[in-house]
């Protein structure tokens, strides 16, 4: 029967409906994947409305660094715990851990958190034969991912295996405000199915300027929606390697021993730029010398910015906070 694909999904449905035909039709596991691409709104035939947004170039697989942290307006804080080859280990709040590629949009690919009764969960994600990638991004890509995943019950150790599948778009461009600043981005779309059920809905504000989304809408087909927007974002000192931690110490101690204020102190290593920026000089009552001063941290074109006090001592400069005759006064 030679018929346009588009008719094809109309075609299996038709068999399923009269079984004297199904054997010359399609079996019932290809009239899912028909279902599947009626619910994908015919896939390539469906119509494309004309992007309004700003001319972007095409925008490749972000970068990310040990310490990459995204801080977003509902109190969400994600960095990037480590790297494992092409995995990225980000960290999500206390010990909950997931590695995805450095494609956000994608599956976990295998996470582990402790639940509220203090239980060990994990799992983990595994993409079939086929699944397309949507990146570089570009207005009007549509893409279907199919994946198997798999978790562990805690108590009983039983494994559950499902099979999802998700369709991905970039339906248009989009200039928009957040707490972080101003960010042209490319919008990604991304549905998420059971069979042929809808399960969820996440769209990203996803900007090339810093290669990661500034604005995040999800919603579920029981639960609640949730919307968060990002607040600020960079290196995080606390969890940028240890090497790049002792240089950044190294150059606080210089900067502020040596530099006047409002002239900072650089170094760099790797792919991170340090600048040290003493901005204010004191002395207390007890004659200790006190400095307050901007720290930069600079990777992959993502900047963070601290401002912190420190006071000499015996021992070099130390955190105002941590000075023990200050805190007797």
């Amino acid at each position: 029967m030679n018929l346009p694909n588009y008719l094809r999904p109309f075609l299996a449905l038709s068999c399923v409906l009269s079984l004297s035909l199904l054997g010359a039709c399609q079996t019932l596991e290809s009239f899912e994947d028909s279902l599947n691409s009626l619910n994908d709104g015919l896939g390539e035939y469906a119509e494309k409305t004309e992007n309004t947004g700003p001319a972007l170039r095409p925008a490749s697989l972000p970068e990310f660094g040990i310490g990459d942290a995204f801080v977003y307006d509902g109190g969400r804080a994600i960095y990037v715990a480590d790297i494992k080859g092409d995995r990225i280990v980000w960290n999500g709040g206390g010990d909950y851990l997931f590695e995805m590629t450095r494609d956000f949009t994608g599956p976990i690919l295998d996470w582990s958190y402790t639940d509220e009764e203090d239980q060990k969960r994990s799992g983990s994600t595994t993409l079939k034969a086929g699944s397309e990638n949507i990146w570089p991004l570009e207005y009007g890509d549509h893409v279907r991912i199919s994946t198997r995943s798999s978790n562990t019950d805690p108590v009983t150790g039983e494994v559950n295996e499902y099979d999802q599948w998700l369709t991905c778009t970039v339906p248009a461009t989009e200039t928009v405000e957040v707490p972080a600043g101003t960010f042209d981005t490319y919008v990604i779309e991304c549905s998420r199915y059971y069979k042929q059920w809808w399960m969820q809905t996440t769209k990203w504000w996803y900007a090339p300027e810093i290669g990661f989304y500034v604005k995040r809408d999800r919603s579920w087909n029981s639960g609640e929606d949730h919307s968060e927007e990002l607040v600020t974002y960079g290196p995080a000192p606390a969890k940028i390697a240890k090497s790049a931690q002792d240089l950044l110490a190294k150059t606080v101690q210089r900067s502020l021993e040596t530099n006047n204020s409002g002239d900072a102190k650089t170094a760099s290593i790797g792919a991170l730029d340090i600048a040290v920026t003493p901005l204010k000089t004191v002395q207390t009552d007890k004659g200790i010398w006190c400095r307050t001063y901007r720290q930069e941290l600079t990777a992959r074109n993502r900047t963070s910015s601290q401002i912190k006090s420190a006071c000499r001592t015996d021992d070099g400069w130390v955190l105002e906070d941590d000075v023990p005759d200050l805190a007797t006064q």
